[in-house]
């Protein structure tokens, strides 16, 4: 064990001798969370300017027009017609866009179905749409809605309109401070972890692994110790960021520690597994380093670390559920959640490990062919 903690102590030490490190480390994960995030904290204050509502009415009959013209009495909101369904992502402006679609059902019973779609980038989108919801629902009753100071009844000929069927989507999704925090995390903890596999490859070309042969300690100590040693890298990396979204943007991070513990480590594992495979596969550092970097950037964003995944096309959506930064993805922003739902972050957890135990069989067998080869 003496060997173990010695060759992790000599990795984190050759890793931290540059002040360039420190760079990639603290400080360009930190300016890119506060960039990506930066809109949710204007988002959350409360400005003079009145919550803009984007309405997409696709049925295009009285009905819908006539809601259309009962949603615009609501005060203290701002209502725009769009035809564009990406207008909601289009600027930070909006908090939320309602879409009127066809019913489901034939009957004839429900005029049409309205879907509340948050905006991802606002933190007050989920009060913007408790305050229109209770401004339909007294609408449709009759009753004055109180939605604020400037508050008053809708008129009985609009509140005539027939009731539509409500789709709401969850009202405590993720802020842009939490989707941003989170994405970063992944993906800087991301890239050094993919990067070890350049490191494996240099220590194979110098004879590091041949010298250490002649050495008590086993090869196979000497694997787990370099990669234990990534892992404490990105772990502390990690800690770092989210120490920075508790402080900054007042995140709940530790509100599920356990679990926030675990899905950290089953992350930092698959990543690590990840960076072994690529180090076994490639024949040159610069190859693995290039491959890896490319390879952490399109797992980041498919991953929904960049862009919220909502977003995406169907197509594209689907790519997320084979994502490992999807699966982090999601887990962290459960723990973030305030309904406090744990199911999915031990979900992903599961599945980073997993994943994690695949890819490091893998990443052994292709080690063992190519020692093979080589002799």
């Amino acid at each position: 064990m003496r060997a173990f903690f010695a060759i992790i102590i000599k990795d984190l030490r050759v890793r931290f001798s540059s002040p360039l490190e420190l760079v990639f480390f603290i400080l360009l994960p930190v300016v890119f969370t506060v960039v990506l995030s930066g809109v949710s904290m204007t988002g959350n204050r409360t400005g003079a300017q009145a919550p803009l509502v984007l309405l997409q009415d696709t049925v295009g009959s009285p009905a819908s027009r006539a809601f259309g013209a009962l949603l615009g009495q609501m005060p203290d909101v701002r209502v725009r017609g769009v035809t564009d369904p990406t207008a909601l992502i289009s600027t930070s402006e909006p908090d939320l866009l309602l879409s009127l679609t066809p019913p489901a059902s034939t009957g004839g019973e429900l005029p049409f179905t309205l879907t509340f779609k948050l905006s991802p980038w606002r933190g007050s989108a989920g009060a913007t749409a408790h305050r229109v919801g209770d401004w339909l629902s007294a609408a449709r009753t009759g009753a004055p809605a109180g939605t604020g100071p400037a508050s008053a009844a809708p008129s009985t000929a609009t509140a005539a309109a027939p009731e539509p069927s409500l789709t709401t989507g969850t009202l405590d999704a993720p802020s842009a401070a939490a989707t941003g925090n989170a994405g970063q995390i992944i993906t800087w903890a991301l890239v050094p972890l993919l990067g070890l596999g350049a490191g494996f490859i240099t220590e194979r070309k110098r004879g590091t692994m041949r010298r250490v042969q002649t050495t008590p300690a086993p090869r196979s100590i000497v694997t787990a110790a370099s990669v234990t040693a990534e892992m404490l890298g990105a772990l502390v990396q990690m800690a770092l960021l989210i120490g920075f979204g508790t402080l900054v943007f007042g995140l709940t991070w530790f509100s599920h520690p356990v679990e926030l513990l675990m899905l950290s480590v089953a992350f930092c594992l698959a990543g690590a597994a990840l960076g072994a495979l690529l180090g076994a596969l490639c024949r040159t550092s610069r190859q693995a380093g290039s491959l890896g970097l490319a390879l952490a950037m399109v797992l980041a964003v498919f991953g929904g670390c960049w862009y919220p995944a909502a977003f995406f096309p169907a197509s594209l959506r689907s790519v997320t559920k084979i994502d490992p930064a999807g699966w982090a993805m999601d887990g962290f922003l459960a723990v973030l959640s305030p309904s406090a739902a744990t199911g999915p972050a031990l979900r992903s957890t599961v599945l980073l490990l997993a994943f994690g135990v695949v890819v490091f069989i893998l990443a052994a067998l292709a080690a063992r062919s190519r020692r093979a080869a080589v002799s």
